[in-house]
């Protein structure tokens, strides 16, 4: 009897990634790629079988994602057949092979949403590309299954069990659990104290920085930065003083850094936590990692002491408060009318990563295993710093968006961070403005008043109300107030300032699919987002398909059969 397929609610994670990619579809942006050189005689069907045998085990791995009645749900299906292609190939088109499986973008819709392909550069000599699409994944759950699929491969070669003790869960009651827990008392405490605490935070004014255009898709780019082993002692020693850690150091020296090239005193930094809170998430392939809003105040040019106890402060307390999800404390701190079409608001411009220490070469089932760096695709953030241990201190990039920054900029903001840790380690008083050994900005300038206020003002005042004017406006209109849940809506009022979100827009596009059998993207209306314009799409689309039933060209609103909800 085969598997019956189920359909679940996202987490509030997957849910802010779907709705990216029906915003703006066809991107690679969200793959989370390896590349791994396998030297030694390789069982290509026993890997295969390997990478069969993890998916059957996670039910994320055969997942995908559609609309049920307005709201975006995971569909567990059976467990598909995973096929691992070999190509033969030259060392010198490995680089580019592997780029162009990790930029092909995946289809939610139908998935699979892993893939796995092997490089052949000789009998015994393969290069192993894994791609993922971050709605089913992280950086955990990465290893998670290079762990179990070489445990599995092993296994599968010797004869033997992988031994894998048996899962207590599945995401999809992780994501059942979540939207039940945050509710109620604890969902009040937790909005509250993440609206006080980005009230009026000012978005990082990153130097040099250019406009941007929605046409902009450069590729990241990085510099490369390093901390010698001596100073990242030092640094967490001085870290351990004041009760902070490695990271809160790192991100106390990040936003002394950025206060000086950007002269402003209030630094807010994007970064992830695990997001795996419970012991029965630990061994879980999922998408469970939350980039926490890291706040810190350098105003009154405070000494390296003090400066370490306002980000160990910072920390601490998005600790505490961690279990809300990033789209919701951002939609706290954004302005209404601000950037509806991207899932990281201006907030999350800047970010930084402290990685987990892992090895590059390791051994399993007659196989040597090399962890290879993989081509940048676009940039995660305007400007990202990620480091991670090593045996010779902290290495890691300044990654960046080319499109926004350019590579002096970056380089001066590299250069420049290992005198700014060097002031943190050695309990300097001297302030801020006076970090010795800086070649940028001599001192930073007051903060800049926040916008918000404004940029909330002029978006929020709703246009002088103009009655539809035809038919289709008309419905339009109706559908806008249902949606909306206001009781009328004119002409030329503007969608998002009625309080539509991203998850309405796409609702809206499947109305309009239904009601009128016209396909319109959501991307395609931010732009002039009122029913004006919507109407005047619509209308476009059904003159160039010529007349028919609406009815009878609209698919059913899932585009499939109805499938059991599981509980």
């Amino acid at each position: 009897m085969a598997e019956e397929t189920l359909a679940i609610i996202t987490s509030f994670a997957q849910q802010s990634l779907w709705l990216q990619n029906r915003i703006d579809p066809g991107r690679s942006d969200y793959t989370v790629a390896a590349a791994v050189r396998l030297r030694g005689p390789l069982d290509v069907p026993a890997l295969e079988a390997a990478l069969n045998a993890v998916a059957a085990r996670h039910e994320t791995l055969r997942t995908v994602f559609r609309l049920d009645d307005g709201v975006p749900v995971q569909v567990i299906g059976p467990v598909p057949v995973l096929r691992v292609p070999v190509d033969d190939v030259t060392p010198e088109q490995v680089d580019d092979l592997v780029r162009q499986e990790t930029g092909t973008p995946f289809d939610l819709a139908t998935g699979p949403l892993i893939r796995l392909r092997l490089l052949r550069l000789s009998a015994e000599h393969h290069v192993a590309v894994l791609a993922m699409h971050h709605i089913v994944t992280d950086g955990d759950s990465s290893e998670i299954l290079l762990r179990e699929l070489m445990l599995c491969y092993a296994a599968g070669r010797s004869g033997t069990s992988a031994g894998l003790p048996e899962l207590p869960i599945q995401y999809a009651d992780f994501a059942v659990w979540q939207r039940d827990t945050l509710s109620g008392a604890r969902l009040a405490e937790l909005t509250a104290y993440w609206a006080e605490r980005l009230a009026g935070a000012a978005p990082v004014a990153l130097p040099a920085a250019r406009a941007r255009t929605d046409a902009d898709r450069a590729p990241g780019a990085a510099h490369p930065v390093s901390v010698p082993a001596g100073l990242r002692d030092r640094l967490e020693a001085a870290a351990r003083e004041r009760g902070a850690t490695l990271f809160m150091a790192l991100l106390a020296g990040f936003g002394v850094l950025l206060s000086r090239h950007c002269r402003q005193d209030d630094i807010t930094v994007l970064s992830p936590v695990s997001g795996r809170s419970r012991p029965e998430l630990e061994g879980l392939i999922g998408y469970f990692v939350n980039p926490l809003l890291l706040r810190t105040d350098l105003s009154g040019d405070p000494g390296a002491p003090e400066v370490l106890d306002r980000a160990r402060e910072t920390c601490l307390g998005a600790y505490d408060h961690q279990e809300l999800p990033y789209e919701q404390v951002a939609g706290l701190a954004a302005a209404p009318g601000g950037d509806h079409g991207t899932g990281r608001g201006a907030l999350g411009r800047v970010m930084m990563v402290l990685q987990s220490p892992r090895p590059r070469t390791w051994h399993m089932a007659g196989l040597e295993l090399e962890q290879l760096p993989v081509g940048m695709g676009a940039a995660k953030a305007g400007l990202v710093l990620d480091l991670r241990p090593g045996p010779n201190g902290l290495d890691g990039v300044l990654e960046y968006d080319a499109a926004l920054l350019d590579a002096a900029t970056v380089a001066a903001l590299a250069e420049d961070l290992p005198a700014v840790l060097g002031w943190l380690a050695d309990r300097s008083p001297l302030p801020v403005s006076a970090v010795p050994g800086l070649k940028g900005p001599a001192s930073p300038a007051p903060a800049a008043a926040p916008a918000r206020a404004a940029t909330g003002a002029q978006s929020t005042a709703r246009a002088p109300y103009v009655a539809p004017r035809t038919p289709l406006e008309e419905e339009i209109a109706l559908i806008w107030a249902e949606l909306l849940g206001q009781e009328t809506v004119g002409v030329y009022d503007n969608f998002f300032d009625l309080g539509g979100q991203s998850l309405a827009a796409v609702r809206l596009t499947a109305r309009l699919r239904d009601e009128f059998g016209v396909e319109l993207a959501v991307r395609e209306l931010f732009a002039g987002f009122t029913v004006e314009e919507v109407a005047w799409r619509v209308l476009q689309e059904l003159t160039a398909t010529g007349p028919g039933t609406p009815e009878a060209a609209a698919p059913d609103a899932t585009g499939e059969p109805g499938s059991p909800i599981r509980t």
